[in-house]
């Protein structure tokens, strides 16, 4: 299977014209002619993916971020992006990200992975093969939880070291809002809107956390990292799917060695 090939199903199932007008989805680098000896998925095009991707003979990587998001305006081998940059070009790798055309329509995936089920679309951002799409999803529970068996159940389903949280944590949970990625800059909209119990997002800043605890709307932040590494496998699936038809289809590896970049400090002292 070419690279030319794989991508025109994805973009098929991903159509470029949904993503935001910000983002830049879709191909990085591409070597098109190149048959696809193993594909790599991983959240970030990273020195760490890329060279985890030659060590397991995968010359096409998808990821969710793209590593080119700003107008690269130079290259040098000093600078981490330049470097990336370099070493997919040295190694004939191709470079492929889907980002918000896959955020929109799987919009529900981290409140059904989180154990919630999938929930109705939050923010609609438009309208695919006559479904809406959007980002992040509203659970309505069908029994009131508390803020405590929340926090658990979560920080189990995403398998999660810690959680960040404000509020009440006895508060009686009935309305949850899941957004993934940076969600906190959305968190006052969601809050004059749907007034939920609890959002689970990633990325909260202060003043979003203090309008939440003023509105008496307990916050999860689960970590940008955290909301969206979960994505892998679903993005893992997704190809596999586009390839399955395929005699002699390339394997697919998922990346284990991303870490969450931020860590807890504790003196122990």
């Amino acid at each position: 299977m070419k690279m030319n090939e794989i991508i025109q199903k994805i973009e098929e199932k991903f159509p470029l014209w949904i993503q935001e007008e910000y983002d830049n989805t879709g191909s990085q680098i591409v070597f098109p002619d190149e048959s696809i000896k193993g594909i790599y998925i991983c959240l970030d095009a990273d020195t760490i993916t890329i060279e985890d991707a030659i060590a397991n003979d995968c010359n096409l990587i998808i990821s969710h971020h793209p590593l080119i998001f700003k107008p690269v305006n130079k290259i040098n081998n000093h600078e981490s992006r330049s470097k990336a940059i370099i070493r997919l070009i040295e190694n004939r790798i191709t470079l492929y990200s889907i980002h918000t055309n896959f955020d929109k329509i799987m919009y529900s995936y981290l409140s059904d992975i989180s154990g919630f089920g999938k929930g109705k679309l939050l923010l609609q951002k438009g309208v695919l093969n006559d479904k809406n799409i959007g980002y992040g999803s509203i659970v309505n529970l069908k029994r009131a939880t508390t803020m405590f068996k929340v926090l658990k159940q979560i920080k189990k389903n995403l398998d999660l070291d810690m959680l960040i949280f404000s509020g009440d944590i006895e508060k009686p949970i009935k309305t949850i809002v899941f957004i993934n990625g940076s969600g906190g800059s959305s968190m006052e909209k969601i809050i004059k809107s749907m007034h939920p119990d609890c959002i689970v997002t990633g990325d909260v800043g202060y003043h979003n956390a203090k309008y939440a605890i003023d509105n008496d709307v307990c916050v999860i932040d689960a970590g940008h990292f955290g909301t969206e590494n979960i994505f892998k496998k679903l993005l893992a699936e997704s190809v596999n799917t586009i390839i399955s038809v395929r005699k002699n289809r390339p394997e697919i590896k998922i990346s284990e060695v991303e870490k969450n970049p931020f860590k807890v400090y504790r003196d122990h002292e």
